[in-house]
């Protein structure tokens, strides 16, 4: 499925050079910061990365993944739904963009706003959810600026602060179109 916006495009079809920018994206020691602040950088070996990719991975129903390009075709990361609740009508979203020179074009509010679309008006879900940390300033304004809100905060797994930002988790959720009417 391709899902296409005037600046990015979502595609779950992978190319063969897909794997290669994620061995980069796994190597840059400012987005692991903000994906896992609470854990030492270090750089992935060659021979562990294609390990990775070797071991067999199960699909889980209630999730799926795209990865986003630009309208030119440059490929700058991914976006994804999990935890999907048929019943609830709920999703956890996430969106991930490492490549710093990304940053700041709009590229991720294009992202989701196509994925918002989907699990809007596809899947009917009724509110999408998302949760990041308090140092990830860059999805807070982000999720701010899609138009979601900030429902709580909740301890990280360790009681730490990350370049002087406490480390708790932000739990975000945004309505259905068709519910705030």
């Amino acid at each position: 499925m391709v899902i296409s916006g005037a600046q990015v495009i979502l595609r779950d079809e992978k190319r063969a050079t897909d794997s290669e920018d994620l061995f980069r994206w796994l190597n840059l020691e400012e987005w692991n910061y903000y994906d896992e602040p609470d854990a030492p950088f270090k750089p992935i070996s060659r021979e562990t990365f294609e390990a990775g990719l070797n071991e067999s991975r199960q699909p889980n129903p209630g999730s799926h993944t795209w990865q986003v390009d630009t309208a030119t075709g440059r490929h700058i990361g991914w976006v994804n739904y999990y935890g999907l609740d048929e019943k609830a009508g709920t999703a956890y979203i996430g969106i991930c963009l490492p490549d710093p020179e990304t940053w700041g074009k709009g590229y991720g509010t294009g992202a989701l706003e196509l994925l918002f679309h989907y699990l809007f008006t596809d899947m009917r879900l009724e509110e999408i959810r998302a949760t990041t940390w308090t140092g990830n300033h860059r999805m807070r304004r982000l999720a701010k600026k899609c138009g979601f809100i900030e429902t709580g905060r909740s301890p990280h797994r360790v009681p730490l602060s990350v370049r002087g930002e406490p480390l708790e988790f932000v739990h975000y959720s945004i309505l259905s179109p068709s519910i705030k009417k």
